[in-house]
């Protein structure tokens, strides 16, 4: 039997400062050598939301070259593993020390990463969205069925439920209270039906509660049952908040608060310049905390 290879890997909590809070991340370094087939089995391993696997980038002015797989496939995008292995990247590499911006090459294109630092310390990451809001072309189902399917009475779930993606599509679901969200369970039969048909199954339940949102994310289909934190659908979100809630000025600035039905409070930092019709640009940041480091026998 060969000899397994030894692969070094960081494992960091997103979208928060505390330890075991926020949505964990599996960042494995010096990925060169793996197949795809073995960074699908490590992923399982792990069973995190995503976990992600550096190679060197394809073109030398960006950092590095990041595959991200969920316990069941890849992704050409996703929020907390951009801004997770971005801090990774900039507190184990030396050529990344201090490093005010990091260029991740995903499936979805180059991603651009901004660093803060305070003290020679990593204190938030933020990313452009690759790609500006979009709404899906399908109309959502009724809003009937989509309360039946969070388990919830038709008259907490808003009539503004849409499709959005920046990158990877999300159907946002406007609530009337933050209770109401607290209070939905996705039903796993319905939500199989209800939304058979659709690219993505993906279901973003929001509501908003003393000047900022709560929401709540599942997504059974990729392997999570509901996501402690989710960038991408913050980012997508923003589409949401520009066709639906008024917009003054040229920025806007959103917290958004997931988590916490699970016992990982995370906090994400949303905003996007507009010019008062169209939204220009969407920036997604938040603080990453390290949790551990080892090796790993592939």
């Amino acid at each position: 039997m060969p000899s397994p290879q030894s692969v070094p890997f960081h494992t960091c909590d997103v979208f928060t400062d505390q330890r075991f809070g926020g949505n964990p991340l599996a960042v494995v370094l010096e990925a060169s050598g793996l197949t795809e087939a073995q960074m699908q089995a490590v992923a399982r391993e792990f069973n995190y939301s995503e976990t992600t696997f550096v190679l060197p980038p394809s073109d030398p002015r960006h950092s590095a070259r990041v595959r991200i797989f969920t316990p069941v496939r890849e992704l050409a995008f996703a929020g907390h593993p951009t801004v997770g292995t971005a801090f990774v990247l900039a507190t184990q590499l030396p050529q990344l020390s201090g490093a005010e911006r990091i260029v991740l090459e995903e499936g979805v294109g180059p991603v651009s990463v901004e660093v803060e630092w305070s003290l020679r310390a990593v204190t938030r990451c933020a990313f452009c969205a690759p790609r500006l809001p979009e709404a899906g072309a399908k109309p959502p189902p009724p809003t009937a069925d989509l309360a039946a399917m969070l388990g919830l009475a038709k008259t907490q779930v808003l009539d503004q439920a849409q499709w959005w993606t920046c990158g990877m599509s999300f159907l946002v679901v406007p609530l009337t209270s933050v209770d109401a969200l607290q209070r939905c369970q996705l039903d796993l039969a319905l939500w199989a039906r209800v939304l058979a048909g659709f690219e993505s199954r993906h279901v973003y339940p929001v509501a908003q509660a003393d000047g900022e949102w709560r929401v709540r994310m599942f997504a059974p289909d990729a392997g999570v049952a509901e996501d402690p934190a989710t960038g991408s659908a913050a980012a997508a979100f923003a589409g949401w908040l520009a066709a639906h809630r008024p917009m003054t000025g040229s920025r806007s600035t959103f917290t958004l608060r997931q988590g916490q039905e699970v016992g990982r409070p995370s906090r994400i930092d949303l905003q996007f310049d507009h010019d008062g019709a169209k939204i220009q640009s969407v920036r997604v940041a938040g603080a990453s905390v390290m949790v551990s480091q080892g090796t790993l026998l592939v």
